[in-house]
């Protein structure tokens, strides 16, 4: 059983007696020491760790603070929405609103996009000048540079120059991009429901989220991502009919370093792939699509599905692929953030739900796609 007594002490302490009287004083603080109200807990109670300094508490410092107050999330004993948001910890409920909508962008792994991202940068400023390695393996590189060992010296020996590979800032901005969701729900109709009647709703707009998410990192593959143009086209096949052959010869084409290990398709594509001979394997179904709902590939990369783009790919004929170390840059200008002070006053009618991001390219060679029409 996890140790709560810290958590009662802080509970009791008078700095949280403010932020009771004040609960928008705790949400201030937090912004302005760049933390989360959960990291910030973490601070005043921190979780048990081990010699490696992995945690094991089997709560977080969130969780322990609330049951330090004796209010469950789960169970025959979970509080109902009225308990957070008007009892003693009601400073709390736009944390809650917030961590619930998190775990919904990542419960399904199909729709989500963090396994696409190659790495994560907080940037400050509505546009940003991303680095990025051009023409490294594509068929834009020299023959001289294009499969070349980046460690192996010319032939000539200690006096030979190494290869060369470029490194270079994009010269036009990418536009750092606002996304939302304004919640419309009179507080008055979920005061009397359980915690969970409520947290599944939050979990379904989290579940958007991702599928925007990952929306976005095909969209990069089919337009660009404003600074460099679309992904290079390895379909040669009989147009119109997306053979196995081109899935191979599109794995083939990303060469060395890059390994293709991401699919993204939209549903005509999604279910032609899945129809191929290739992939009735009824082993391979049974111990991993239907465990998982993750359907794999010969290749070792995740099919995902995504929506073909109105005005682009209307038929749903285009497939992203993409190497997940090297390809996509996530950079965000604001985190997931909700209104606290609406939460707070239980406007969650006009409460809205939003981050500021943008997804870039990183490596040209590590993004491909297959135009099958």
């Amino acid at each position: 059983m996890t140790d709560i007594t810290n958590a009662k002490k802080v509970l009791a302490s008078d700095q949280f007696e403010g932020f009771r009287s004040d609960p928008l004083s705790l949400y201030k603080q937090c912004q302005s020491e760049r933390l989360s109200v959960t990291a910030f807990l973490e601070t005043l109670d921190p979780s048990e760790r081990n010699s490696e300094g992995v945690v094991t508490s089997e709560l977080n410092a969130l969780e322990r603070h609330l049951a330090a107050a004796d209010i469950a999330l789960s169970g025959p004993k979970q509080a109902k929405v009225e308990d957070l948001a008007a009892g003693d910890v009601s400073y709390l409920m736009p944390e809650l609103v917030l961590r619930t909508i998190e775990e919904g962008r990542m419960v399904n792994e199909r729709y989500s996009a963090e396994d696409c991202v190659a790495v994560t940068i907080p940037h400050k400023g509505a546009t940003y000048h991303p680095l990025y390695i051009p023409n490294l393996n594509t068929t834009a590189a020299s023959a001289s540079q294009r499969d070349k060992s980046l460690g192996r010296r010319a032939a000539s020996g200690k006096n030979g120059a190494f290869p060369v590979i470029s490194v270079d800032r994009r010269e036009k901005d990418v536009v750092v991009r606002d996304y939302g969701r304004t919640i419309e729900c009179a507080y008055s109709v979920i005061r009397d429901y359980a915690w969970q009647d409520f947290a599944i709703i939050l979990h379904l707009i989290g579940a958007q989220l991702a599928v925007d998410d990952l929306q976005d990192i095909y969209d990069l593959g089919i337009t660009g991502d404003g600074t460099v143009g679309a992904a290079a086209n390895t379909f040669a096949g009989v147009a119109g009919t997306l053979a196995y052959t081109d899935l191979m010869t599109n794995y083939i084409a990303f060469g060395s370093p890059f390994a293709m290990d991401r699919i993204l398709a939209p549903v005509q594509s999604f279910t032609t792939i899945l129809a191929m001979a290739q992939f009735q394997d009824p082993l391979a179904f049974n111990k991993i699509f239907q465990a998982s709902g993750l359907p794999v590939t010969p290749f070792g990369a995740k099919l995902k599905e995504v929506d073909a783009v109105p005005g682009v790919t209307p038929t749903g004929t285009v497939i992203v692929t993409l190497d997940s170390r090297y390809a996509v840059r996530k950079t965000i200008s604001q985190p997931l953030s909700v209104e606290a002070e609406k939460i707070i006053n239980r406007k969650y009618e006009s409460a809205t739900v939003s981050e500021e991001k943008v997804y870039s390219i990183i490596a040209d060679g590590a993004l491909k796609r297959i135009l099958w029409t």
